[in-house]
């Protein structure tokens, strides 16, 4: 077993739930990669990743669940309103990307000028915003 990292979960950690995303305080995100519900509350908890036969181990608070890192990340913010998912609802950001919902999901959500994280998981994107999520594509 090799500890890849020990230090602290950036902001709230609500537990593991299906495609949960982590933000580790050096900046390295993680994704749940196996199936498990816990729900937990803590901010800004000490978590430990390790290696262990080939798979990433996020444990926290005496539970842990498999991790993969993701290399492809994106942190901006929606340039505007979001209103959650229609289906096939385009999204400006302020570093001026543009993405498209991909895949028909509805979800009302509003918020003005959220932070947007997309991120590269399975061979597709999703799109995080407002506690909600959903696949999307580069449209510039």
């Amino acid at each position: 077993m090799e500890v890849v990292y020990d230090g602290q979960i950036s902001g709230a950690f609500r537990g593991f739930r299906r495609d949960a995303l982590f933000k580790m305080r050096n900046g390295s995100y993680w994704i749940q990669a196996e199936y498990k519900y816990w729900y937990h509350y803590a901010y800004r908890p000490k978590p430990t990743i390790t290696r262990e036969n080939g798979r990433h181990i996020l444990a926290v608070a005496g539970n842990s669940v498999p991790v993969t890192r993701l290399n492809d990340v994106v942190e901006s913010k929606i340039d505007g309103e979001f209103s959650g998912w229609e289906g096939d609802s385009q999204y400006s950001l302020v570093n001026g990307q543009v993405w498209r919902q991909s895949s028909y999901k509805y979800e009302y959500k509003y918020a003005y000028m959220p932070e947007a994280i997309v991120f590269r998981a399975g061979g597709r994107y999703m799109m995080l915003v407002a506690g909600t999520e959903a696949e999307v594509q580069r449209e510039k």
